[in-house]
């Protein structure tokens, strides 16, 4: 009994120790995923009771973006927009929400949406995202490469030598940058808060078009999808011609899918069902390399430069490392397989 005791006490003591400096705080704190019990899968084609509006038009955004919308005027109506933007990133599946909270600061004026089916997930996310925004400059502390960027920009603010007598200087952003591993270009501007970043609880496969209009999208995922390993079970599959039909409907021409698996039976499905889809063409992995180079790829005024290349390979390494499944793929040493789509113009 006293040892039970000591260990329960020692895990209450865990549970006080203070996060890393640089973390996101609120009142409670970053979100543990151990209070979020859910299974690994939910059926998508159950009866889940979800809220959705008739049309894109008459969703409000307001409370996914409340920097980029106000809400809506009357009934019926959509949120008022308060910039010009609309979600141009769907993670559909997104799960703890790892893939859209790496994008984010990447492509801040880009709106990014996680789509769950999952009550306690989807929850989750959301106290996530509104924990990174409460303090705006924060780091994600489930992103390793930020936490040690944020020991990184603590150690640029403890020095106290002179300037004068250090032979190199580096700025916040630049130590930060080099931690993660990308250009200072790429950085997020000071005070970056998460706003362009939410997630909802949704079923793709059934109500994708009810809040993304035609073209809207630039980007789509599909990470770590459940496999649905039974044969009556692949019609739930995530990929199908019916749906992929919906897919090229909310994807602008030029704009690319993106799916990764650690099962390759659903890779070769997956593979094979948008290969015979007339409107996606299979990227190489030089085109993949080259993602954002060319004028027409990549995010809307991203495209065409040397900068956005590197911002695009970073959206790859998220796609490969950032996700839950992802990590723990990576733990287990198991192995990945990926594919990236471009959506082709529609025939005239």
């Amino acid at each position: 009994m006293g040892r039970k005791k000591n260990q329960k006490a020692k895990g209450e003591a865990t549970d006080r120790l203070p996060l890393f400096e640089g973390a996101a705080t609120s009142e409670v704190g970053m979100p543990r995923k151990r209070h979020y019990r859910q299974r690994a899968h939910a059926n998508p084609l159950s009866i889940h009771h979800l809220a959705y509006p008739p049309s894109p038009a008459e969703m409000d955004w307001s409370t996914h973006f409340p920097a980029f919308f106000e809400p809506p005027a009357a009934e019926g109506q959509g949120s008022k927009n308060l910039k010009g933007k609309k979600v141009e990133f769907a993670d559909v599946g997104c799960g703890f929400g790892g893939l859209s909270i790496s994008l984010a600061p990447l492509f801040p004026e880009t709106l990014m949406l996680g789509l769950e089916i999952r009550v306690q997930v989807t929850q989750y996310v959301s106290d996530k995202i509104r924990a990174l925004r409460l303090n705006p400059g924060s780091v994600d502390p489930d992103n390793a490469e930020d936490v040690a960027a944020a020991a990184a920009e603590g150690t640029a603010e403890g020095e106290d030598e002179p300037a004068a007598k250090r032979q190199k200087v580096e700025t916040k952003d630049a130590k930060k940058s080099k931690v993660r591993g990308i250009k200072p270009e790429l950085m997020p501007p000071e005070g970056y808060a998460y706003d362009n970043v939410s997630v909802l609880r949704a079923n793709a496969m059934k109500f994708l078009p009810n809040f993304f209009e035609k073209g809207q999208l630039s980007k789509i995922f599909f990470l770590f999808p459940d496999p649905h390993f039974k044969a009556r079970k692949h019609k739930a599959r995530i990929i199908s011609p019916t749906l992929l039909a919906e897919y090229a409907y909310v994807l602008r021409p030029g704009g690319l899918l993106y799916t990764i698996t650690d099962v390759p039976d659903l890779h070769i499905w997956m593979t094979s069902h948008i290969g015979a889809f007339p409107l996606f063409q299979r990227l190489t992995d030089e085109d993949i390399d080259n993602i954002g180079l060319t004028s027409g790829e990549g995010v809307v005024g991203y495209e065409g430069s040397e900068l956005q290349r590197e911002r695009e390979r970073a959206v790859m390494e998220a796609v490969k490392k950032r996700t839950e499944e992802g990590r723990k793929v990576e733990r287990n040493q198991g192995g990945k397989e990926w594919s990236v789509w471009r959506r082709l113009p529609d025939p005239e």
